[in-house]
């Protein structure tokens, strides 16, 4: 309602009430409405207030959803590398080597040098856990042994290395590590 409104319709409320016999002081009358506009804009605060913290849950959700749309994007492209990866791996730790070999060889390590350079740029890192404490969420125990100088289940050796994507502060395990894990005797 705008102020000629608002105007008009005092002058239409003050003289149906002269008409009516009860007739209201012009201080009243205003401090009514001056009320009732406090009412509204109160009513306007609150109904902004609730669109303002509707629209940030709209852009927290939408960010969210990038994040998890990009990593799951990442975790596609990525997987379907690995297995290319790993041979290309088995090649370079080929230890019988001719001479007429090597330079081959050598050039694999390049490109796979190139490939782990690519993939830290897309937040994605190759981890070898020798020797580090067995995480099952990151790791899959291939094989075991018990033994004397196991104090906890720790990793001996690593089959095949597993690959964790980092954002931010969470890591989230794209391939687990393929181990064996070394385990106290039983009776320890």
């Amino acid at each position: 309602m705008n102020q000629e409104e608002t105007v008009a319709s005092a002058d239409n409320n003050l003289e149906s009430e002269k008409a009516n016999g009860k007739e209201e002081s012009l201080e009243e009358k205003l401090s009514k409405e001056l009320e009732a506009s406090k009412k509204e804009i109160e009513s306007l605060k609150d109904s902004w207030a609730r669109e303002r913290a509707e629209f940030q849950n709209y852009k927290r959700r939408s960010a969210q959803e990038f994040a998890h749309v990009k990593r799951e994007a990442i975790k596609s492209i990525v997987a379907n590398f690995l297995t290319p990866i790993d041979n290309l791996e088995r090649v370079e730790a080929t230890t019988n080597v001719t001479d007429e070999l090597k330079p081959f060889v050598e050039g694999v390590g390049m490109i796979l040098k190139e490939f782990y350079s690519v993939l830290e740029r897309a937040s994605v890192y190759r981890f070898q856990p020798v020797g580090l404490p067995f995480d099952p969420t990151t790791m899959e125990a291939i094989s075991s042994e018990e033994g004397e100088k196991y104090k906890e289940e720790t990793v001996v050796e690593v089959y095949q290395a597993g690959y964790l994507i980092k954002e931010n502060d969470e890591t989230f395990s794209l391939r687990p590590a393929r181990v064996r894990v070394g385990r106290p005797k039983a009776g320890n």
